[in-house]
């Protein structure tokens, strides 16, 4: 079973379309919180019935001993036979009756716990669901039509429409630029969605 340090402490690979750092950092902390309160929780559970049974050991200790203590007295005397049996059997009831509150209880507490890391899965699953949501919706966005751009699309400047004044000074102040010599160039990011995939 992964503690919560160690949940807390995995890294990630980052990739150039991945999730949000801070929304997943925000979600394992989340996580990490959940996490630690239901590990402390089980381990809570874990001392309680280490605790009942040991206590059920020492009451099947003390059964037996007054089974002995029985036997020893019946070989002395009737009367003193009578009174250790009823008060083995007042012990053994008592017993009993503590050891199925105790076992009611852990049941409780168990069906408890089960509910929550249920819950808990659930909200996993949910928060899952609607990061894929979120993904997909942004890898249509980059892939519709308002995202791609095309070197060809955009429009040309007329360099004649420049009088000659304004070109003799455009001469002075930059070396003489010709379209033809700019080499065509097409930006297309339609396949960075599949090369990402």
């Amino acid at each position: 079973m992964l503690t919560p340090v160690e949940i807390q402490n995995r890294a990630f690979k980052s990739g150039g379309l991945g999730y949000d750092k801070k929304d997943v950092d925000s979600f394992m902390k989340e996580i990490v919180d959940s996490y630690e309160i239901l590990y402390r929780e089980k381990m809570e559970l874990t001392d309680k019935v280490n605790v009942l049974n040991e206590a059920l050991q020492n009451y099947k200790t003390i059964e037996k001993t007054m089974q002995k203590a029985l036997m020893l007295a019946q070989k002395t005397a009737e009367e003193t036979q009578e009174t250790a049996l009823r008060n083995a059997h007042a012990i053994e009831k008592e017993a009993m009756t503590k050891s199925e509150i105790l076992v009611s209880d852990a049941k409780r507490e168990l069906e408890r716990i089960h509910q929550k890391i249920v819950q808990l899965c659930q909200q996993y699953e949910t928060y899952k669901l609607q990061f894929k949501n979120l993904a997909k919706s942004q890898m249509e966005l980059l892939e519709s039509e308002s995202f791609q751009i095309h070197v060809m699309d955009l429009p040309t400047v007329e360099l004649d429409s420049l009088t000659t004044s304004n070109a003799a000074a455009a001469q002075e102040e930059e070396p003489e630029f010709n379209e033809e010599d700019l080499p065509k160039i097409d930006i297309s990011f339609t396949n960075v969605a599949s090369d990402a995939e």
